[in-house]
C-alpha cells in the first residue's frame, strides 16, 4: 500500500493507491484486489472518477520544509478512468 502522511493511503472513491518493489503506482479496490497495475511514475487519488498520473518526473523537496515535505514534478501529466485507460 502506498504510504501517505504518514499512514495507510486512504481510499477515495472505492480505490486507494498501491506501490510496487520498483516504487511504481497502480490502484487497489476496497476489497485489496488489484485493479490497475503499478505502472506509474507518480500518481494522484481518484477524484470525480479520474486519478492524475504520470509515466515520468521527479520528486523535488518543498523549499523550506528540512526534506519534511516532498511534491511530484512532471511536463507530461494525464488522466485515467477507474479501468486504468488514459481520458481527456
Amino acid at each position: 500500500m502506498f504510504q501517505y502522511d504518514n499512514g495507510n493511503d486512504p481510499i477515495q472513491e472505492g480505490m486507494y493507491r498501491i506501490v510496487d518493489n520498483r516504487g511504481r503506482i497502480g490502484y487497489a479496490d476496497e476489497n485489496g484486489r488489484t485493479v490497475i497495475q503499478p505502472r506509474f511514475a507518480f500518481g494522484f487519488p481518484f477524484k470525480d472518477g479520474k486519478a492524475k498520473v504520470t509515466d515520468k518526473g521527479a520528486m523535488k523537496e518543498v523549499p523550506g520544509s528540512w526534506n519534511e515535505y516532498h511534491c511530484w514534478e512532471s511536463d507530461e501529466w494525464y488522466y485515467i478512468n477507474k479501468e486504468g485507460n488514459r481520458i481527456k
